[in-house]
């Protein structure tokens, strides 16, 4: 209790370099919390591409399209094998498109026939193209890898960008605890030296300390939370609408994990930062 009271003093007493602590720790998280969130969406759009994506294979006039079907459909790569004759494909893009009703009246049907497979496992998809593109009666083959690729990029970027903020504004906070615990120090450098000479131990010098340390990380979490929540759900209540095609993340057990982890780095800030002044100054006073 003693030290827990000395800690709350401390905040209270150095409240100037305190909400500077805590408001470079918010900030800092923000920003985190922000890229793991975008982190998330992206993985789940890539998860929701690679699930659905598919191999289309197009074929030549007169191919046997019975006989390659009858392949393809043993082939262990593949799920599950549809045909699309050119006539159903152009009435389904007719259907998707009206305003091509009366041109397609007016010219032949330019839509080949079309095998689409879909896969067990996405990596396979240029294997079972290349695959495809070897058959005879295969004019073409069109796959999504292309999207998929760009997508994994964009997310390999991002993991890259978000390492180097991460050690970036993590250092920032780190910085910023250990001058805050250095004026709390410093404050009470008098009262500490009495201790020493009444033979306090260096842990019971140390708690009070820790303790602030750890106060300013949970309060800076907690300021953290109450703005990247509530600020989460209303973009994608409004960007939901909006994008009905992109599947942002809503799961509560997943966001409350995200939560957790960012609460249990700011802590971690928190000590770790606080750990590093009290031993400097220890040191110093050895």
């Amino acid at each position: 209790m003693y030290a827990l009271q000395q800690a709350i003093r401390a905040v209270r007493t150095n409240w100037v370099a305190s909400v500077a602590t805590i408001t470079t720790m918010t900030l800092s998280l923000t920003i985190l919390a922000g890229f793991s969130l975008i982190s998330l969406n992206l993985n789940q759009v890539l998860r929701d591409l690679q699930s659905e994506l598919e191999v289309s294979a197009f074929l030549a006039p007169g191919a046997d399209s019975s006989g390659l079907m009858a392949d393809v459909r043993d082939w262990s790569e593949v799920q599950s094998a549809r045909f699309v004759g050119r006539d159903q494909a152009l009435a389904q893009l007719v259907s998707d498109l009206p305003s091509l009703e009366q041109a397609s009246t007016l010219v032949d049907n330019p839509l080949p026939d079309t095998i689409t497979l879909r896969l067990f496992d996405p990596a396979q998809t240029v294997e079972v193209r290349d695959r495809l593109l070897a058959r005879p009666g295969v004019a073409d083959v069109e796959d999504g890898s292309d999207a998929v690729a760009t997508f994994l990029a964009l997310n390999d970027a991002l993991r890259v960008a978000g390492s180097i903020l991460i050690v970036v504004l993590l250092g920032s906070s780190l910085f910023a605890i250990v001058n805050s615990i250095r004026a709390a120090i410093q404050s009470r450098a008098k009262e500490i030296e009495v201790m020493r000479l009444v033979g306090a131990t260096h842990r019971f010098i140390r708690a009070p300390f820790l303790i602030e340390g750890f106060l300013l990380g949970l309060l800076s979490a907690v300021a953290t939370l109450a703005l990247v929540v509530p600020g989460y759900q209303y973009i994608i209540a409004r960007l939901g609408p909006e994008l009905p095609f992109v599947p942002f993340v809503r799961d509560p057990a997943l966001l409350a994990q995200v939560s957790v982890l960012l609460t249990a780095l700011a802590l971690l800030v928190g000590l770790v930062g606080s750990a590093i002044a009290v031993s400097q100054h220890l040191r110093e006073e050895v």
